[in-house]
């Protein structure tokens, strides 16, 4: 009884250590993506499976779910860089969430901001032929390969060639982007 006791403390101060370890070691904001991925893992469908699987076409405009009081679309997964982040709507830049800036992944040239220092720290690694993937809120899900990447002086959205695009400012005039297509 006592050796299983012992066992059952360590175990506690190890997950205890770990966790305390996480909350040191990231921003109140990441904490909040991670409660939020969390929460979308319960409500939507297969999320976070390997971005293989297409299943089906969604709605346009695409559907919103409210969590902790954040309007999220969708979650974006790009599984060779690590990413796993919520899309939240339109609106002020929060540490660890993707923001939609426009268009759709039912009709084609969705916009999606994020920081360079934050949540898009890796994307710049990302090669032709990378995958990614978009899944709404009810859980469809909208496969894509990376095309290319480049910096943009001139931001014009209506022109954009891409199924979606991924960005995040450089400077005020410049934008580092992200184009790929869909699968």
């Amino acid at each position: 009884m006592k050796k299983i006791i012992v066992i059952f403390l360590i175990a506690a101060a190890i997950a205890a250590a770990i966790v305390g370890y996480r909350y040191v070691n990231q921003r109140p904001d990441h904490l909040k993506a991670d409660e939020v991925i969390e929460t979308m893992r319960l409500l939507i469908p297969g999320l976070g499976v390997e971005t293989d699987v297409h299943t089906g076409d969604g709605k346009d405009p695409l559907p919103v779910m409210t969590i902790d009081d954040i309007d999220i679309i969708g979650c974006l997964e790009i599984p060779s860089i690590g990413l796993m982040a919520p899309v939240k709507t339109k609106g002020k830049s929060i540490d660890g969430f993707v923001t939609y800036i426009s268009g759709s992944a039912v009709k084609g040239k969705l916009f999606l901001y994020g920081r360079k220092n934050d949540v898009f720290k890796k994307l710049a690694t990302l090669k032709p032929g990378t995958k990614a993937s978009f899944t709404d809120v009810d859980g469809i899900r909208y496969n894509y390969r990376v095309l290319t990447q480049f910096h943009l002086k001139k931001w014009d959205k209506a022109k954009a060639e891409y199924d979606m695009m991924l960005y995040y400012k450089t400077d005020d005039d410049t934008r580092f982007v992200v184009g790929l297509e869909r699968e």
